[in-house]
């Protein structure tokens, strides 16, 4: 497909997703392109130290606080769970959250007599960016090929001040309750309380329940979430499904990150659950966008197109009218800026190349 002439994307983004969704469709492509994620979007930079690959023997307590009901950790999420220290394992490169079989004393606050594993970041400091577990879910299929995960509630999710008082939360896999019963049901959604105190009620500024075409539980899978002060965007597999633009509500305050399983009070395990049972976690990362929004950048040749170094940009130029610039039949491209991207002369993005224009804030 070729651009002649003058183009202008300007900041709004409606119109820029139409017209970038045109584009893909006429060039054919659209229907199998995958969202702007770190896999095929070069503006996102891996931040390690805020990331975890799960590699070590034991779990890393400069990143990760263990989450242990007997020294005081009795949230109370899911209304039965019951969390173990013991019960969060970082063996074998992955982080395993264990479910014990029944037995056992009740477990002080939750009253729940089954152990459970999770872990929490050791410091509020996760703010915009790209947030991506990568993990399999427990449940299990019985004789018939019938799948159950019955009274198991995975979470991966994130909040500012999880204990209620002023609270902020996206949860980007999560779902009340019993929702996951058949291994394939999971929710995403955001809520802000802003400066005002709030009383853990449910908040919901905005909220979808996902169901997958698969069995969460039969293998590993990406849960992810793009999130800045314009977009929320929840992925599953780099897939977009649920995304929300310019609410007031997503300007949040840092957040803690949560990676715990749950259990729920309001229905039991399906009987002959073999235990122990387990959410198997192989990474964690965070990845924030490369911010240089202060340049503007001109691109007039092929050359310069080749020796682009992706970051958010103030404005953004492509050809000047004389020279053709053109995207080989391979190509994923994603350009972010913060005012305008422009395509001025002639411009090619051939039949199986990715072209992405989006308007970014800078955060």
């Amino acid at each position: 497909m070729q651009f002649t002439g003058m183009h202008t994307v300007n900041s709004i983004m409606n119109k820029l997703k139409r017209l970038v969704f045109f584009w893909l469709l006429v060039c054919g492509i659209y229907m199998h392109a995958s969202g702007q994620t770190p896999a095929n979007d070069a503006n996102w930079i891996l931040d390690t130290a805020k990331s975890d690959e799960f590699n070590g023997t034991t779990v890393n307590t400069n990143k990760w606080h263990v989450l242990d009901c007997p020294s005081g950790d009795c949230c109370n999420f899911g209304g039965a769970t019951a969390f173990e220290r013991g019960n969060a394992i970082d063996s074998g490169g992955r982080l395993c959250l264990r479910v014990d079989g029944p037995g056992g004393a009740p477990f002080p606050c939750s009253g729940g007599t089954f152990a459970t594993g999770g872990i929490t970041s050791a410091h509020f400091n996760y703010s915009y960016g790209y947030f991506e577990m990568y993990a399999k879910l427990p449940g299990f299929t019985d004789s018939l090929g019938v799948v159950h995960s019955d009274k198991f509630w995975p979470t991966f999710w994130m909040a500012y001040n999880p204990y209620c008082s002023i609270h902020n939360e996206i949860d980007i896999m999560d779902e009340c309750c019993c929702t996951y019963a058949s291994a394939a049901s999971t929710g995403s959604g955001w809520g802000s309380a802003g400066t005002g105190a709030d009383t853990c009620t449910q908040i919901r500024d905005g909220f979808i329940t996902y169901v997958s075409p698969v069995p969460l539980c039969n293998g590993f899978h990406k849960f992810a979430l793009e999130w800045n002060t314009n977009k929320i965007i929840f992925y599953r597999d780099d897939v977009p499904y649920f995304e929300n633009y310019n609410s007031p509500s997503f300007t949040m305050n840092p957040q803690e990150i949560l990676m715990d399983l749950q259990l729920a009070s309001s229905c039991d395990f399906y009987p002959g659950t073999p235990f122990p049972q387990y959410m198997q976690i192989d990474y964690f990362r965070y990845y924030k966008l490369n911010l240089d929004c202060g340049t503007s950048s001109v691109m007039l040749t092929n050359t310069d197109l080749a020796n682009y170094v992706f970051s958010v940009k103030s404005d953004i130029t492509l050809g000047n009218g004389a020279d053709s610039i053109s995207l080989t039949n391979t190509d994923v491209k994603c350009f972010r800026a913060v005012n305008s991207i422009t395509i001025n002369g002639t411009f090619t993005a051939p039949l199986g190349s990715e072209l992405a224009l989006i308007p970014t804030a800078c955060n």
